[in-house]
């Protein structure tokens, strides 16, 4: 008996512990993500995305309309969800999805940005940073950033029917991913012919 009370209780502990900062954020036809101004939905699976929270009120310069790969590396954002696909319906983010959020309490007010990257650049935020390497990646990848969203207050318990994603209050809309492209061969060849050429030209002088 005193071990079923035992688990009782920490299966409680559990639950009350998980419904910390539960969030929604899926998103609707209104609220689309795109590749290059490509709905990322051709084949389901093909991105990965996460929430970023932050103190209220932070303010970032960073985060503009105009800012494409800039600001991905803004200390004040930090990862904190599960991570998250994209769906069959173009543009879609694929699930309401509840995360549990240590220093977000329910009622608790956050700032957030929703990032997103192309799955081969890795399976989380770290790898595509990494992966992108300060816009060079080994590959062509693509990476992007939603605006802030201000003031968003979290839920608990039950996930919400308030969402990150949306079109009034503190959600956000869509947002467009920027396609970072690797040099071409060809590319490469000219660039360095005409390194070759330039040495050629000075000698000669």
């Amino acid at each position: 008996m005193k071990k079923l009370l035992t688990l009782a209780a920490l299966v409680g502990a559990t639950t009350v512990s998980f419904a910390q900062g539960v969030i929604n954020w899926q998103n609707s036809s209104a609220t689309l993500i795109s590749a290059g101004s490509v709905g990322t939905a051709a084949t389901t699976g093909l991105y990965n995305y996460a929430v970023f929270f932050a103190p209220s009120a932070t303010a970032s310069a960073d985060f503009t309309a105009a800012s494409g790969v800039l600001g991905l590396t803004d200390p004040a954002f930090q990862t904190a969800s599960v991570y998250n696909v994209n769906a069959a319906a173009l543009g879609r983010v694929a699930t309401k999805n509840g995360a549990a959020v240590a220093t977000s309490s329910p009622g608790s007010v956050v700032d957030f940005v929703i990032r997103g990257w192309s799955v081969n650049a890795g399976a989380t935020w770290a790898e595509a940073l990494a992966f992108w390497n300060n816009g060079t990646p080994s590959a062509s990848m693509t990476i992007g950033t939603s605006l802030i969203g201000n003031d968003y207050t979290m839920g608990g318990g039950a996930i919400p029917v308030a969402g990150l994603m949306g079109v009034t209050g503190s959600s956000v809309g869509g947002f467009n991913m920027t396609i970072i492209p690797v040099p071409e061969p060809s590319s490469m060849v000219l660039a360095g012919l005409g390194a070759a050429s330039l040495l050629l030209f000075r000698r000669r002088k």
